[in-house]
């Protein structure tokens, strides 16, 4: 083989090797464009839930409205029977049931996480649904007259379930951290909680549990649809 023919051979050899490598940057380049970076997957993700938190306000608007006209009726009813015996019964049923806001002196908890690992199971170290519900317990049982957990109003149909990494509340989904208020005697709710069991427990895993006495707490009313709450319920006369 004289030495053109070694020439023409290697010549084709990197022609065939220059079209392979083409076509693989090719591949390489289209395979980037059509699977989106995690970078966009998290902003995508994120604008989905801003989405969901402008859908959810909105609906609360209308909640709060509807409730208002409710109470709007129920006044006029009231100014026409001229009864304010029955108006104060009312308003102490809506103040007893959780469907106004109230003002009062109390406690406030903080509630999160451990900021790091020490050992052992991960799950020892995160804040789960039933130790609110144990902190809530005591805060009852100390006398307690209105609750929330970030701002939910807590009333006899709440329910504090796990849903993953948050906590749903009042069919609301909430991640740490959380902050529980509770109007009620300062000091009798205050010392049921700092020598609680529940206070132990945070602190033998590092996790954040503050309890601090506050006076003028602002709890709001149950902002979901009371209807659903007696929905199927007859009286029994």
């Amino acid at each position: 083989m004289n030495k053109n023919d070694k020439s023409y051979i290697l010549a084709i050899l990197f022609m065939v090797f220059g079209i392979l490598l083409s076509v693989q940057f090719r591949s390489v380049l289209n395979s980037k464009k059509n699977k989106p970076s995690i970078a966009y997957q998290i902003e995508n993700l994120q604008n989905e839930i801003n989405t969901e938190k402008v859908i959810g306000s909105k609906l609360r608007e209308e909640i709060d409205q509807n409730i208002k006209k409710q109470d709007e009726y129920i006044k006029m009813f009231m100014e026409r029977k001229n009864d304010n015996e029955l108006a104060g019964e009312w308003e102490s049923l809506k103040i007893a049931a959780g469907l106004t806001d109230v003002l009062g002196n109390g406690v406030i908890v903080y509630m999160a996480d451990a900021s790091q690992q020490m050992g052992g199971r991960i799950e020892n170290y995160v804040v789960h649904d039933v130790e609110i519900v144990e902190v809530l317990n005591e805060l009852k049982n100390a006398g307690a007259q209105a609750i929330s957990v970030n701002n939910e109003r807590i009333i006899s149909t709440s329910e504090i379930i796990c849903a993953g990494p948050t906590v749903r509340i009042n069919r609301n989904r909430y991640p740490v951290p959380y902050e529980i208020k509770a109007i009620g005697n300062p000091k009798k709710l205050y010392e049921a909680l700092v020598n609680s069991p529940i206070a132990n427990n945070f602190q033998m895993f590092d996790k954040k549990f503050e309890v601090r006495i506050a006076k003028d707490i602002v709890i709001p009313k149950y902002s979901g649809d009371i209807n659903n709450l007696v929905d199927g319920l007859e009286v029994v006369e």
